[in-house]
């Protein structure tokens, strides 16, 4: 009874299609085989064709057209094995779209790109054209047009062949007690084991075809698929998605136990049966996640890893020639980079109380260095031990510069504050400072400490003498006066002037100061006249000693 009842599974099988071909999608591009190379020549227009292919020994090649066709060659690095190609186009999209895509993410506009995919702008997922194919001896041996015949050669599933049989119609349920087989190379006598069901031939399929009519019915036909039937094609496991034409899931053969895995937790496991976060992957160099942006949705394309080894952890711009811009070595401390919800950034803090706050957390020195490719210098805690109260480090001595955010950093003609590193230095407008302080208008301290004005005849023009009449008014009119500073002990009395009541020629525009010089030069033309009377007196004074006496 038990050998009639797997007869009657094996007819029912074949009417139920068990080994049908999976519903080819639309292809990208027809693929030759050269033996050395594959040219993979595109069928459907296209904005962007990518081409990726993975194989042994994390063997990956990628490689990206706008035109014409795409092709992959092999050269010393593919060894012999399993190979997968994976083909992605990528759709046009217009250039209004794009744009405002652009504007979204620069104001972090989330909502646009939903509302443009609403409208129907932006394409949907990408067309796929995937395959596997193998390299022996240094050969590629892919054929899809040479698809595996049955392994029985009077068994022919287009009926050729076959002796004539009257399909089983079964109107009641089926109970088999017992294990069944299905397929071509079932055999009288077949040792089940432990199997239930055994699907046996060299095509294997089981498809579910939804025969529902009504559009708002669910009506999706699905196929588990077993190996490619192509010459050269993947040994793999596959759920196909028959009316969508796509695969949605695939395990190729010889992947490592447990590549996925969901406990009882709903923790998911890469390569381990024991993950003890929701997300646990394992290997055995440097566990990777890759964030690849295909360009499909309008945005540039843009390849980031995250990864981690024994000597840091990192984030690798792989789009930009792999460049590491964030690294953490093993064994940093904690909060070695804090963001408080203020936006506020620690440095070895957990708590800034500025808007960078660093905090080395032992008796060493806090340090903070700004370098260049010409100099650099550091910034250290005064507060450290005795040994090491150094305000600044010079390393490579050059010029560093303060300026506003808006100046062109490139401009000569904006200075601000400059510091020279080699020897301390300081200019105000000044590019490069030739005293410990001087001003863009010639002013400095000189060596021993004195303040020197700007009186060089290069910085003046129109320059003529002062009228002694001028002099003397403004002298007349000038009130000396004592003054105590505010806030300042009542013994720190000071000599001057008040800036709003000297007469004009000595004022300032704004009347807030006044200039030493200034008074100075009055007080020059008034002494070299008193000078002048002088002379002229005690000449007069000489010529009246030396006279004869008047007659009386």
């Amino acid at each position: 009874m038990k050998q009639r009842a797997g007869i009657l599974i094996v007819m029912l099988g074949l009417v139920l299609g068990a080994s049908s071909a999976v519903a080819a999608g639309p292809p990208i591009a027809e693929v030759e085989n050269y033996g050395n190379k594959l040219v993979f020549d595109p069928v459907v227009e296209f904005e962007r064709l990518i081409l990726t292919v993975t194989g042994p020994c994390s063997y990956e090649y990628q490689k990206v057209v706008s035109e014409g066709d795409v092709s992959f060659r092999l050269d010393d690095t593919t060894i012999d094995g399993a190979y997968t190609y994976q083909l992605v186009r990528i759709e046009k999209i217009d250039g209004d779209v794009i744009e405002a895509l652009l504007q979204a993410r620069a104001n972090g506009d989330e909502e646009t790109p939903k509302a443009l995919c609403r409208q129907g702008k932006l394409p949907g997922p990408p067309l796929v054209q995937a395959e596997g194919f193998l390299v022996a001896q240094g050969e590629i041996i892919y054929d899809p047009e040479t698809v595996e015949k049955t392994s029985s050669a009077d068994q022919d599933r287009s009926g050729a062949g076959r002796i004539p049989t009257k399909d089983f119609v079964i109107n009641d349920d089926l109970i088999v007690d017992g294990s069944a087989c299905i397929g071509f190379d079932c055999v009288n006598g077949e040792s089940f084991g432990f199997d239930t069901i055994r699907v046996k031939e060299n095509n294997l399929r089981i498809k579910f075809d939804d025969t529902s009519t009504a559009a708002s019915f669910p009506r999706n036909d699905w196929q588990l698929t077993a190996n490619d039937s192509a010459n050269g094609g993947a040994s793999k496991f596959s759920i196909d998605d028959i009316s969508g034409s796509r695969t949605p899931f695939t395990v190729e053969a010889n992947s490592r136990s447990h590549a996925l895995y969901v406990d009882d937790g709903g923790r998911i496991g890469s390569r381990t049966s024991t993950p003890s976060v929701e997300i646990h992957t394992i290997d055995g160099d440097t566990p990777t996640v890759r964030l690849q942006q295909d360009g499909s949705s309008g945005f540039a394309p843009q390849t980031w890893d995250v990864a981690g080894n024994e000597t840091n952890f990192f984030i690798r711009d792989v789009t930009n020639g792999s460049t590491l811009p964030f690294r953490i070595r093993p064994d940093a401390p904690s909060s070695s980079i804090f963001i408080d919800v203020g936006g506020a950034v620690g440095l070895g803090t957990s708590s800034p109380d500025a808007d960078l706050h660093i905090d080395q957390g032992t008796d060493d020195a806090a340090n903070m260095r700004i370098s260049g490719d010409s100099a650099g210098y550091d910034l250290q805690d005064l507060n450290g031990p005795t040994d090491e109260k150094v305000a600044q480090q010079f390393v490579n001595a050059g010029v560093w510069r303060l300026r506003g955010l808006d100046d062109a950093l490139a401009s000569e003609t904006v200075v601000g504050i400059s510091l020279d590193l080699g020897n301390g230095n300081v200019g105000i407008n000044e590019a490069s400072p030739s005293y410990e302080l001087e001003l863009g208008s010639g002013a400095h301290v000189d060596s021993i400490g004195r303040w020197i004005d700007a009186s060089s005849r290069s910085y003046k023009e129109r320059i003529v003498d002062l009228p002694l009449e001028s002099a003397l008014a403004a002298l007349e009119e000038l009130q000396p006066v004592s003054y105590y500073r505010k806030g300042q002990a009542a013994g720190d009395m000071a000599l001057g002037f008040i800036a709003e009541d000297v007469p004009e020629l000595v004022a300032t525009e704004d009347r807030t100061g006044l200039s030493s010089m200034d008074i100075v030069a009055v007080l020059t033309k008034v002494l070299q006249q008193q000078q002048k009377t002088i002379a002229e007196l005690s000449e007069r004074l000489a010529a009246l000693e030396g006279a004869e006496p008047l007659p009386e």
